[in-house]
């Protein structure tokens, strides 16, 4: 009796939330982390420090923008991109212009387009004698993400847009056979000028290229591409992407691209401009499914996927006709709905790429806990990183496995982690830990190392029970 007394009393205290003085930071001072961690089939927080601090929680704010994505549009919602017209097709001849009318679909890539333009020369056209008028009427603006211009013109940081196709990126394909280097540019943009300096680096034995970057000099100024250096035969057939142009230049030369590669004629320049009222639907392509963009939002941490995710919930819930406004009062409403408290709650962009974004460690579990128990638990879940195993925590905690799936978050300043762990004994943790310090950088260890010290306790109290 006296043991199974100090056996209940023991894991009593166990199940008390672990607060600073009892919590192990792992090396972390005790004001540069912010923690939560909680069950989620009941209230219980079983460990929290500095939990109700506003802190920037980096592509941690994408959990928040999924949230509100699923419980808006739902799993299977899709984007819509058309191509109309008011003019009348006579022949194989559209005989004025044709209007791309964009949503800001973020899985808009060249494949789609060519699907796009299938769908038009199926029906008979060959030829546009008009422009091409890039209707962008969707968003009213593509939002911020202020304090990253140096960064402009990298992957991570290209801005939405109702007509972003393939990221606006531009492959650089290499060949080397038989001692004739040359890179060729895909799609061909005729905005773009490539000019390739190359040489032959003959056979060096290795049995890999590796990163090609490595091997060549990419210089970029505007619309000019310079590649230049020595290039192993090893590296034949080697790729590595550029982004160029603006979204709506690369958007109108690749569908002058793409078209032409159909055996289309025209069209006669492009511009910007409205759908007319008369307009009727030529062709249509229909996005993957929103749990398909969200999967590629959260396991890379697609930050221009999820700036456009955030802006379509504003422009599929227009009150304002600012649709950053109309975003924010969405994800409100989403919140509210869910009985979530989230004065904390500071949105920029919705994807974390931002200085100005704040949530509190407390808001974005107690997130977490209505996302498990909502109906799209598992498309939410399934969004989510596996550790050791995938995305961007496919280097980390893999001790963990597959019970473990978390949403990273890095910028300068910042390392974060948020998600779930499914404990052997069925109980599911909602889990929140967010680093903000000048010495981040250094700290992402120290970040998994008190993970994994939280867990490793509740297991043992799993185990006790």
């Amino acid at each position: 009796m006296k043991h199974a007394y100090l056996l209940a009393s023991l894991l009593a205290a166990l199940a008390l939330p672990l607060k600073a003085e009892s919590l192990d930071l792992a090396g972390l001072r005790a004001d540069e982390v912010a923690l939560w961690v909680g069950r989620v089939g009941s209230p219980d927080v079983l460990a929290e420090h500095r939990a109700d601090v506003a802190v920037n929680p980096a592509s941690t704010m994408k959990l928040v923008t999924s949230f509100a994505a699923l419980e808006t549009l739902g799993p299977a919602w899709r984007w819509h991109s058309d191509l109309l017209a008011s003019a009348p097709i006579v022949g194989d001849t559209l005989q004025g212009d044709l209007v791309w009318l964009g949503r800001g679909d973020p899985l808009f890539d060249l494949p789609a387009l060519d699907a796009l333009l299938g769908e038009l020369r199926l029906r008979g056209v060959t030829r546009i004698s008009g422009r091409l008028v890039l209707d962008k009427g969707a968003f009213s603006g593509s939002g911020s993400a202020d304090d990253f211009d140096a960064d402009a013109e990298r992957a991570f940081a290209v801005a939405p847009d109702t007509h972003l196709t393939h990221l606006k990126v531009a492959w650089l394909h290499y060949y080397n056979e038989g001692g004739a280097a040359r890179v060729v540019l895909e799609p061909a943009l005729s905005g773009v000028t490539l000019l390739s300096e190359l040489s032959d680096g003959g056979d060096r034995g290795e049995s890999r290229c590796g990163d090609v970057r490595r091997r060549v000099e990419i210089r970029q100024q505007g619309s000019q591409i310079r590649v230049s250096g020595s290039l192993p035969r090893v590296c034949d057939g080697a790729s590595s992407f550029v982004n160029v142009l603006s979204a709506d230049d690369y958007a109108a030369q690749a569908f002058a691209a793409r078209w032409a590669r159909l055996g289309g004629l025209g069209p006669a320049g492009f511009a910007v401009g409205r759908t007319p009222v008369d307009a009727r639907r030529l062709a249509r392509y229909s996005s993957p499914p929103l749990v398909q963009a969200l999967a590629a939002i959260n396991q890379y941490s697609n930050n221009t996927m999820a700036r456009s995710l955030f802006l379509t919930l504003g422009a599929e819930r227009p009150v304002s006709g600012d649709t950053i406004a109309d975003a924010r009062r969405v994800v409100g409403q989403v919140l509210a709905a869910n009985s979530l408290d989230g004065q904390g709650l500071v949105l920029e962009n919705g994807a974390g790429l931002s200085r100005r974004e704040r949530v509190s460690a407390r808001e974005l579990g107690e997130l977490l806990r209505a996302a498990a128990r909502s109906p799209y638990a598992a498309e939410f879940i399934a969004s989510l990183p596996v550790a050791g195993a995938s995305g961007t925590l496919k280097q980390r905690l893999g001790q963990w496995g597959p019970r473990l799936r978390l949403k990273t978050g890095t910028l300068s300043g910042v390392r974060a982690l948020a998600g779930y762990w499914l404990a052997p004994d069925g109980e599911r943790l909602a889990i929140v830990a967010i680093i903000n310090s000048s010495r981040a950088s250094e700290l992402q260890p120290n970040l998994d190392a008190l993970l994994d010290g939280v867990l490793a306790r509740y297991a043992r109290i799993a185990a006790a029970s």
